[in-house]
């Protein structure tokens, strides 16, 4: 297959994963880094969270795949030494931690797209614009038409995304056949 995969950078809901898996069966998966961080937080006491953060960080900032494995590895190790759940948290979400990583675009893009914080916030726009709203009258289109407003007024929140000129490489990137990516992903 060749063309352009779509990039799901999603929080770790198994429904959503199977529904993307649904409609765009080649999709690349990103998890959430904030969301993972948050979540194995809860098994490590705190006195581990600066190390935790100081670990994704450096995933964050890590260039290309073998950077991003090496970086996904020291977290294991780290992780794996203090709490067998936390361990078994970070495996369930296994390379997709690093996907964006193993598509070796430049990681000027890693600040946008390896959180979920942007589509967050502009949901979040759109709750406090709809959030008066007591009364759907689902016989009209007022759900669509209050849904319009609010994604227009989160829109006048938005910015242009750190990287922005690295994109023509994502999507490159993206448009690789399949067997290559898998290729790539198996290396």
């Amino acid at each position: 297959k060749t063309g352009c995969r779509p990039l799901c950078v999603f929080d770790g809901s198994k429904a959503l994963r199977k529904a993307s898996k649904k409609h765009w069966p080649d999709a690349v998966f990103q998890r959430c880094l904030v969301h993972k961080e948050r979540n194995l937080r809860r098994y490590l006491s705190k006195r581990h969270w600066g190390d935790l953060a100081g670990l994704m960080m450096r995933i964050r900032r890590a260039q290309g795949a073998d950077s991003g494995r090496e970086a996904l590895a020291e977290l294991r190790a780290f992780v794996g030494a203090r709490n067998k759940e936390a361990l078994a948290s970070l495996e369930e979400a296994g390379e997709e931690l690093i996907a964006l990583h193993l598509l070796d675009v430049p990681n000027t893009l890693h600040r946008n797209l390896l959180s979920t914080n942007a589509i967050e916030n502009a949901i979040g726009n759109i709750q406090r614009k709809l959030g008066r709203v007591t009364r759907w009258r689902a016989e009209t289109d007022q759900p669509r038409r209050w849904l319009a407003v609010g994604l227009t007024e989160a829109e006048k929140g938005f910015r242009r995304l750190s990287g922005y000129q690295d994109l023509p490489a994502l999507a490159h990137a993206l448009s690789v056949e399949r067997k290559d990516w898998d290729e790539a992903r198996a290396a």
